[in-house]
């Protein structure tokens, strides 16, 4: 579903608009929930003259979010079942929306014409008769439609009942500056005067790996394919590999990375009727040589005690380092005993929880900025439909996972490109030039590293300071980065809030019940500015931390 079909005026761009009470800067899924929450606030205590809200989104689907919007393609997956996916509350809301609307909701999913997206739908298809939707890995922009809907019918709805006006502009951000008591923002089509800013810009962009194509190369080099598009990345894939002169060869995809964007983007390759016909190979380049584990389906509990982090409940003081060193050895332990990371995930987990609350402030800083992300890198793990596309393409003979650090391409002319690998400290070349080369690797290291950017301005111009290790920028409890400026989102990473660390917050089970509260703590703020926001409601360090661990993918 687009945007053109929600009946809702877009403005193309932002002319300059007199100041408004907020302005929210990007409108992904934490937008989505932040407003939502602050808009059923405001129709409980209702303001003398309605608040003036803006939304300012680059992309044509505002409240769906790169995940879950256009951007992703139409058959791609949930990387958990949904039960993993949201929390009860959330769950059942979006069950019986989906309930409700299965007669439209998977259209886009069965207008593609793929092999794999189409046993999908013959494996399910009884379980969503049944509205029996929560062991499922359901196609992900499903949940875009529902946010997008449940978002502008409450727009609607404020609107009805007087107490807010929002305009949604699709635009991009280019600056913000304060002026006077509030902000002025500086957008490709005009300006823009808020008294409150929320930043919520979702996850840094990809760091750039690929060079731009200059013509020399016939090989796709596609940098940043989530943010571009995967439907894009995909057509320049499937043009590359059935260029005339490489008939007589199967061509060769290299996909750079070993986390969850790897295995959508394998999901997409085995997908497409193209790349079949062609028995394109495909090779994944990871450092260590792996792919997400496979998620198992239901199972009981495992028999696994986490010593190693048990003892460092006793310890004192207790060393950021130490909990992740601890958790290493645990699942090195789990390992030898014949267990996966999925068995000892939860086990694992609860160990972090119990010692997490032991760290100093500046301890848990740092475990926020590094060594709980550190963690999660041993943690991946990924849905059983994904990991079948995986062994489907290496029982073919057409994957290889091999280990090692990209270090670059390498001219090839016409017949594509070389693809620079370091392993054990040695510089070396894969075997086979690549027609494809696809950048599915880590986001930036540090939010200043993204030039030019809002946030990189931001931090240039001391408005917003960035965390220890750069992952986001720092707010207080109130989440707040400056006087009438929040963030949300994956910019919390690296902070301390309520006394627990948080070193993601892509999962949206943390981003909807972080959204709710701050949207609620807004209203206060819109309704009374002399009123300090309250910090009660974000979720207690235990919840917190528990709610990463097990959805560190």
């Amino acid at each position: 579903m687009t945007q053109d079909t929600l009946d809702r005026p877009v403005a193309d761009d932002a002319e300059d608009l007199d100041a408004v009470d907020l302005a929210f800067v990007g409108a992904g899924a934490s937008t989505a929930y932040v407003l939502i929450a602050l808009l059923a606030a405001l129709g409980e205590s209702p303001p003398e003259a309605p608040v003036r809200i803006a939304v300012v989104e680059r992309a044509p689907d505002a409240f769906s979010g790169v995940a879950y919007g256009s951007r992703a393609a139409r058959t791609s997956l949930l990387i958990t079942p949904l039960r993993d996916f949201l929390p009860p509350g959330e769950l059942r809301r979006f069950t019986g929306w989906l309930a409700e609307n299965k007669h439209r909701a998977f259209d886009e999913f069965l207008a593609v014409d793929g092999e794999v997206s189409s046993r999908w739908w013959a494996r399910h298809r009884d379980a969503v008769a049944r509205d029996d939707f929560d062991d499922l890995y359901l196609p992900r922009y499903v949940f875009g439609t529902y946010l997008m809907e449940r978002a502008y019918a409450a727009i609607a709805a404020a609107e009805a009942a007087g107490v807010a006006a929002t305009e949604v502009i699709r635009d991009d951000v280019l600056a913000a500056r304060p002026d006077g008591p509030g902000y002025r923002l500086t957008c490709g089509g005009g300006e823009i005067r808020a008294r409150n800013v929320v930043l919520a810009l979702g996850c840094s962009p990809v760091m750039p790996r690929l060079p731009g194509d200059d013509g020399a190369t016939a090989a796709a080099l596609e940098d940043d394919p989530f943010g571009h598009g995967m439907d894009v990345a995909m057509a320049r894939v499937e043009q590359a590999i059935t260029r005339p002169g490489i008939e007589d060869r199967p061509p060769h995809v290299v996909l750079i990375g070993g986390n969850a964007g790897t295995m959508d983007m394998l999901y997409q390759l085995r997908d497409s009727p193209v790349v079949a016909e062609r028995a394109a190979r495909i090779t994944v380049l990871s450092p260590r040589g792996e792919l997400p584990e496979r998620i198992r389906e239901a199972q009981g509990p495992v028999d696994f005690r986490p010593e190693r982090l048990h003892a460092l409940s006793d310890a004192e003081p207790v060393r950021a380092a130490a909990v992740f060193e601890a958790a290493l050895e645990d699942l090195a332990r789990g390992r030898a005993a014949g267990l996966s990371v999925c068995d000892t995930l939860r086990p694992i987990s609860d160990g972090v929880v119990r010692v997490l609350p032991r760290l100093s402030h500046e301890e848990a800083l740092e475990f926020a900025g590094h060594w709980g992300v550190e963690l999660g890198r041993h943690q991946r793990r990924a849905g059983w439909e994904y990991h079948e596309v995986v062994e489907e393409l290496a029982t073919a003979g057409r994957l290889q996972v091999v280990a090692g650090s990209f270090t670059g391409v390498r001219g090839a002319g016409r017949d594509g490109v070389l693809v620079g690998v370091r392993r054990d400290g040695v510089e070396t070349v894969l075997d086979d030039p690549a027609d494809a080369v696809i950048n599915c690797g880590g986001p930036v290291k540090h939010v200043a590293d993204a030039t030019p950017s809002l946030v990189a301005g931001l931090i240039e111009s001391g408005v917003c300071r960035p965390t220890r290790h750069g992952s986001g920028i720092v707010v207080d409890e109130t989440l707040a980065a400056a006087p009438g400026m929040f963030v949300m989102g994956p910019l919390l990473a690296g902070n301390v809030v309520n006394g627990g660390p948080v070193w993601h917050m892509e999962h949206c089970g943390r981003i909807s019940s972080f959204g709710s509260v701050l949207g609620r703590e807004l209203a206060g703020t819109l309704l009374a500015p002399q009123r300090p926001a309250a910090v009660e409601g974000f979720p207690p360090p235990e919840r917190l931390a528990a709610a990463q661990a097990v959805s560190a993918s």
